[in-house]
C-alpha cells in the first residue's frame, strides 16, 4: 500500500510538471511554441528525473538543470523553470550530505556561465541561464536544505520527548507505588488498632463468668481469627513498607499551622475550626495536603503569606492552600531566582495518588507567580477516580506541532516569494530588452540602401533584439553583417517576433528587410 501511494505521488508530480510544457504547445505560452515531439521528449526527461528523485535526488536535479540549459540554448526555456525548481527543492530535502550537492550546484552554475555562451552567444540567453540557475536551482535547494534540517531537528526532538515521557511515566509510577506503601502503613495503623480492640473485647467475653462453654469456645475461636487477621495484615504491610520512608506525620492541621507560625511563616487559617468528621484515610490525606502546601510555600516563596481555607458541605470538604509570588531579588543581586513548584513534582504526584485513592481530586494552579493547591475530599468513601496520565510534556508537544505548522507555512511563503521574484526579474529583463531594441516603422522607412553606416546608426536603437541569425530569414548579402531590431516594445505580443534586419558592408547599408512573425524555418 505504501509503495502504491509513493508511485501515485510521483505520477501526480510528473503530470503537474508537464502541464507548462503542454500549455506551451497548445497556446504558445510566453511566445515559446513547442512542437509535439519537443513535448514528448521533455515529458520523457521529466519522467526520468521524477523516477530518480527519491533514490538519486542529486542526479535528478542535474538532469532537470541540463534540460533547462538546453532549452535556454534553443530559446524555449519558459516551461522548464518549474521543473528545475521543484527537483532542486526535493534534492535539498532528500539529500543528507552537503558537499556533493554543492559540487552539483557549482557544476550547473559553471555550465550556465561558460557552456551556454559557447553554444549560443546571446546576452539575453546568458542572463536567463545564470539568473535561472541562481533563482530556480540554488534558492530552491537552500529552501529544501533548511526544510531537511528542520525535519531532522523535529525528529530528534520527538525522540527526546518520547524518552523523557517514558522516564516521567516510570518515575510517576514509582511515586505511586511508594505512596501506596505509605497508605498500607496507615491502614495497618488504623485497622490493626481496631482489630486489636476487637480481639481484646472478644477475649474479655471469653473469660466472662457464667458463659456457657460452647459460647466460650466460639469466642475463643473468634479471638484467634481476629488475632490471626491482625498478624497477617502486619505481615502484608511489612512487605509493602519502604523502610527508607520516614514515619507518617500524625500531627493535625492546627498543630501544623502552629509549627509553621513558630518557624516564622505568616499563615492564615479560615474555616479549620469546624467539627466535621472525615473518614480516617481522608483525614490523613487532608493533613498531607496542608503539609505539602506549607512545605512548598516555605521552599519556593519564603516570607510570602500563606492562606489556608476550608470549605465544608454535606458531602465533601474542600481545602485550599495558596501563596503569592516570591519576592523579587533586590537590585544588584544576581543570585538564583526562587523557583516555582515544578509541574508534576514527586511530592505532588504522591499526594495526588493519596487523594485519588480516597475518592477525591487534587488541582494545582499557578497564576501571577503564585501557587494554589486545592483538594476535594468526600465525607463518604467512594471508588477511586481514574489516575491521570503524566502530562508534563503535553504543552511542549503542542508547541512543537505549532512550530512545524509555522515552518511549513513559512517554507511555502518563501517559495512563493522566490518564485514571484524570479519571475519578475526575468520578465523585467525581457521587457527592458524589448523596449531598448525597438526600431520604429518611421525610422525604418527613412533608411535608404547605400546610406553610410554612421548616418544610419544615428537613428538605430542602442541594443539589438537578437544577435542573429534569425529563424526563416532570407539569405544574407555576401560579405555583409546584419543587425536585428524589434518592431514592438511588448515582448508578450503575438507579433513580437517581427524583426527589422539591416545588413551593412564596407561601411554602407546594403540591405533592409522586414521579417514577419510567421516566418517558417
Amino acid at each position: 500500500m505504501r509503495r502504491k501511494a509513493v508511485v501515485a505521488k510521483d505520477v501526480l508530480l510528473w503530470a503537474v510538471l508537464c502541464l507548462p510544457l503542454l500549455w506551451g504547445a497548445l497556446t504558445s505560452f510566453l511566445a515559446d511554441g513547442y512542437t509535439w515531439w519537443e513535448v514528448g521528449a521533455g515529458a520523457a526527461v521529466i519522467g526520468v528525473a521524477v523516477t530518480l528523485g527519491r533514490s538519486r535526488p542529486l542526479p535528478a536535479m542535474l538532469v532537470t538543470a541540463a534540460l533547462w540549459l538546453l532549452a535556454v540554448v534553443i530559446g524555449k526555456a519558459t516551461a522548464f523553470f518549474p521543473v528545475m525548481a521543484a527537483m532542486s527543492y526535493l534534492a535539498g530535502v532528500r539529500t543528507v550530505r552537503v558537499r556533493p550537492a554543492v559540487s552539483a550546484l557549482g557544476a550547473t552554475a559553471a555550465a550556465a556561465v561558460v557552456a551556454v555562451p559557447l553554444l549560443r552567444w546571446d546576452a539575453g540567453s546568458w542572463f536567463v541561464a545564470v539568473a535561472g540557475i541562481v533563482l530556480f536551482e540554488v534558492v530552491p535547494w537552500l529552501a529544501g536544505r533548511a526544510r531537511h534540517q528542520h525535519l531532522e531537528l523535529v525528529r530528534a526532538g520527538w525522540e527526546r520527548a518520547e524518552h523523557l515521557e517514558r522516564e516521567q511515566r516510570i518515575l510517576t509510577e514509582q511515586v505511586r507505588l511508594r505512596e501506596r506503601a505509605r497508605i498500607a502503613g496507615d491502614m495497618h495503623d488504623l485497622l490493626g488498632h481496631e482489630l486489636s480492640l476487637v480481639a481484646l473485647r472478644i477475649g474479655g467475653l471469653e473469660v466472662a463468668p457464667g458463659l456457657d462453654e460452647r459460647y466460650r469456645e466460639a469466642a475463643g475461636e473468634a479471638r484467634s481469627a481476629v488475632t490471626a487477621a491482625s498478624d497477617r495484615l502486619r505481615e502484608i504491610v511489612e512487605v509493602l513498607r519502604d523502610d527508607s520512608d520516614p514515619e507518617p506525620d500524625r500531627r493535625d492541621v492546627a498543630e501544623l499551622v502552629g509549627r509553621a507560625r513558630a518557624a516564622g511563616m505568616r499563615v492564615e487559617l479560615h474555616g479549620g475550626e469546624d467539627d466535621v468528621r472525615l473518614p480516617p484515610m481522608a483525614e490523613r490525606a487532608l493533613r498531607r495536603v496542608v503539609q505539602e502546601g506549607l512545605t512548598n510555600a516555605a521552599k519556593h516563596a519564603p516570607g510570602v503569606p500563606v492562606v489556608i481555607r476550608f470549605g465544608r458541605s454535606a458531602g465533601e470538604t474542600v481545602v485550599t492552600v495558596s501563596n503569592g509570588a516570591p519576592p523579587a531579588a533586590p537590585a544588584g543581586d544576581h543570585g538564583p531566582e526562587p523557583a516555582r513548584p515544578p509541574a508534576g513534582g514527586y511530592g505532588l504526584a504522591g499526594l495526588t495518588e493519596r487523594v485519588r485513592l480516597c475518592g477525591g481530586s487534587l488541582h494545582t494552579v499557578r497564576q501571577d507567580g503564585g501557587f494554589e493547591l486545592t483538594a476535594t475530599l468526600p465525607h463518604t468513601p467512594g471508588p477511586a477516580r481514574q489516575a491521570p496520565l503524566p502530562s508534563s510534556s503535553a504543552v511542549h508537544l503542542r508547541e512543537a506541532r505549532r512550530r512545524v505548522r509555522r515552518t511549513r507555512v513559512t517554507a511555502i511563503a518563501v517559495a512563493l516569494i522566490a518564485g514571484a521574484g524570479a519571475t519578475a526579474t526575468v520578465l523585467g529583463f525581457m521587457t527592458y530588452d524589448a523596449v531598448t531594441s525597438v526600431l520604429s516603422p518611421a525610422d525604418f522607412g527613412r533608411l535608404r540602401v547605400g546610406q553610410p553606416e554612421p548616418a544610419a546608426g544615428a537613428v538605430l536603437p542602442a541594443r539589438t533584439r537578437i544577435d542573429g541569425p534569425a529563424v526563416g530569414e532570407p539569405p544574407v548579402p555576401a560579405g555583409a553583417g546584419c543587425r536585428y531590431y524589434g518592431t514592438r516594445p511588448d515582448p508578450f505580443d503575438a507579433l513580437s517576433r517581427e524583426l527589422y534586419r539591416l545588413c551593412f558592408a564596407d561601411g554602407r547599408l546594403v540591405s533592409k528587410d522586414f521579417l514577419p512573425a510567421d516566418r517558417v524555418p
